[in-house]
């Protein structure tokens, strides 16, 4: 399959969603205080059934398992405020997307189709993470779409969120979203469910994640 083109991306950008979903934030909110990183030690469960549903209640997707360990550069992408390290095997580029992602990679080999980019922050002032990812579903309900949850993890050290949207049976989006310094960055992944090779290498992107 050839590498997905705008027109096969066609998923509303997140920043869109966001920016009408949170319309009702406050504008006066005070100035960002970061917040402090979670603790990111090994946490041991009673037990090895995985949960049904995140923290707020919503049905998780169940993802392929991790089959791989994809190589990443030593290079780092730089965006707003994090940097990730860049795979091997893919490049920074850009997407037709409206509004344009702040970071772009994307496979070099163009019979793969995948890319992972990260939207601009959007600011959510007072918000929870759990509300701004409620309001982001809700924005991709009003488009006709039926979100999942993606199990919960950390990025950078801090708690993330996951959204599944299936917009084909060859086209899913999974993005994270994270709340840091009172906005909200979303990390989106979309690739062929048939291929999750490019699952593993999204993976790997945000186990590098730094912010700062």
């Amino acid at each position: 399959m050839p590498r997905l083109t705008p027109s096969a991306a066609l998923l509303p950008t997140i920043g869109l969603v966001m920016a009408s979903a949170l319309a009702g934030c406050s504008d006066d909110a005070p100035p960002p205080v970061q917040a402090q990183p979670t603790d990111t030690g090994v946490v041991h469960l009673p037990t090895s059934v995985a949960p049904t549903t995140d923290s707020a209640g919503h049905r998780i997707q169940a993802l392929p398992a991790q089959a791989s360990r994809p190589a990443l550069t030593d290079e780092r992408v730089r965006g707003f405020d994090y940097s990730y390290r860049q795979p091997v095997g893919w490049s920074q580029g850009e997407r037709d997307l409206d509004p344009p992602p702040d970071t772009v990679v994307q496979p070099d080999d163009t019979d793969v189709p995948a890319f992972i980019a990260v939207e601009r922050p959007i600011r959510i002032g007072s918000s929870s993470l759990k509300e701004a990812v409620d309001r982001l579903r809700s924005g991709f309900e009003e488009k006709g779409f039926r979100p999942m949850a993606a199990p919960e993890r950390q990025v950078g050290g801090y708690s993330a969120m996951g959204i599944v949207v299936d917009q084909s049976d060859e086209l899913r989006h999974v993005y994270y979203v994270v709340a840091y310094a009172e906005q909200a960055f979303a990390i989106r992944l979309t690739y062929d469910p048939n291929r999750p090779e490019a699952l593993d290498v999204y993976r790997a992107v945000l186990d590098s994640w730094s912010w700062g």
